[in-house]
């Protein structure tokens, strides 16, 4: 598979350094602390063994609390909503921001961005248009793509036995899944030819099992809206297969305890050895490199997700409108995401949003997944960026529950939930 290039960076990095945050320690961070509220991924690690580097230049104290995932929102929303901040610096989920920017809650960036010369161009196209503007203004600038697909046991499918047994199973030689419906055939087929679990799965409601189930939904060329005239769709025959194929291979083929497991458990269970497929993260990765905690290290691949589209989450800065010290939450902004910084966030597992760097060859060398990156992204799309999109979330993991645990049939589930996807965008502001 060719590798996607990304052309004219080498003038933007030049002028991105140009542009970069003084030597000097700024005057405007002297004696503050910028106190950051991150999840507990790789990217976060990193930042955590750079951060010196900031408070040494700039004579800031950096505090990071870093957290699950499921107890962000919920920390964030009272610290937001008070005259002012607890958080100096915001990290902006994809699917929070029409919430937020409807809300008021995050700065328009661009004077800052003009007054400092900041190049927004060397972003990729995708990740700006989902977690950097909304509705042609500047609100974050992406710092981390969770980019899905096919993680896979390579050593296995690689294996002559194995591809020989799947040739005679199904009349043609090997190749990864190129439809939703030729992925459940061959992982509920591998699964029972290894005597493995053929998938890993994160049911989990609410966040895990619509971040996994959206990729099922845009694989089959569904979609939660007709994005034009933002009618509800859950009532297609897309919807409707994809949610029949996700229950079918939760019931089939995945690990015990998938209905109430999240994207930790995929790891692990991965990690461990147990499982041949999932459909998750590419941030994954780092950890099932870690031989300390592996079982797989160097066993693993990634693909795009078979079908037609994928899911695309990314998470943004942004400056709290009542930030403290907002000039300096900006000048933190412009050093975390300088070349270097993001350079070394990059080699350290973190999910780099700046195009060059998938150009780097000591990076590919390290991480090679991250070669199939741009083509992850050329064939993904987000949630779309509403008022409502935690509820759009909540909504959609009802009709997973309703479907998962009290087993109502998916054409049902989906067409009673038509009607909550209609409220959820009507007056939407976002959306005219």
């Amino acid at each position: 598979m060719t590798r996607v290039k990304f052309g004219g960076c080498a003038a933007t990095i030049a002028l991105m350094l140009a542009a970069g945050p003084a030597l000097a320690a700024s005057d405007v961070c002297k004696g503050s602390d910028i106190n950051i509220l991150m999840e507990t991924v790789p990217d976060t690690e990193a930042l955590s063994s750079l951060k010196g580097e900031f408070e040494k230049e700039y004579g800031a104290k950096v505090n990071i609390e870093a957290v699950n995932y499921s107890l962000m929102h919920e920390k964030l929303v009272p610290s937001l909503t008070a005259p002012t901040s607890s958080y100096d610096v915001l990290v902006v989920d994809s699917y929070w921001v029409g919430e937020f920017k409807t809300a008021g809650w995050i700065r328009d960036l661009d004077e800052l961005i003009a007054r400092d010369k900041i190049d927004t161009g060397i972003y990729f196209p995708a990740l700006m248009a989902l977690n950097g503007k909304v509705q042609g203004k500047t609100y974050m600038l992406p710092f981390w793509q969770y980019a899905m697909g096919i993680l896979y046991r390579k050593d296995i499918v690689e294996d002559p036995a194995f591809q020989a047994a799947y040739k005679a199973e199904f009349k043609r030689d090997w190749r990864l899944p190129t439809t939703l419906e030729e992925f459940s055939e061959v992982v509920k087929w591998a699964g029972k030819y290894k005597d493995m679990h053929g998938i890993a799965m994160a049911a989990q409601r609410a966040d895990p099992v619509v971040m996994e189930a959206t990729n099922y939904l845009f694989a089959e060329g569904g979609d939660f809206y007709d994005r034009t005239t933002w009618k509800p769709t859950m009532d297609s025959p897309e919807a409707t297969k994809a949610v029949t194929v996700y229950a079918d291979l939760l019931k089939t083929a995945a690990q015990p305890g998938a209905l109430g497991a999240n994207f930790d458990d995929v790891a692990n269970t991965l990690k461990q050895g147990k499982a041949i497929f999932a459909i998750s993260y590419l941030f994954l990765f780092p950890t099932m490199e870690d031989p300390k905690d592996s079982t797989v290290v160097g066993k693993m691949g990634f693909a795009p997700v078979p079908g037609k589209d994928s899911f695309l989450g990314a998470w943004g800065w942004a400056v709290p409108t009542n930030a403290k010290n907002p000039d300096c939450s900006w000048e933190f902004l412009k050093w975390v995401e300088s070349k270097d910084v993001a350079y070394k966030r990059a080699l350290a597992g973190g999910q780099p949003t700046q195009m060059w760097i998938y150009e780097d060859a000591e990076f590919l060398k390290k991480w090679p997944a991250m070669s199939q990156v741009g083509i992850a992204l050329e064939h993904s799309k987000g949630l779309p960026i509403m008022s409502r999109s935690t509820q759009l979330v909540e909504t959609f993991a009802e009709v997973m529950g309703s479907v998962l645990a009290n087993g109502v049939a998916p054409a049902t589930a989906l067409e009673e939930s038509q009607d909550k996807f209609g409220r959820l965008v009507k007056g939407d502001p976002l959306l005219k």
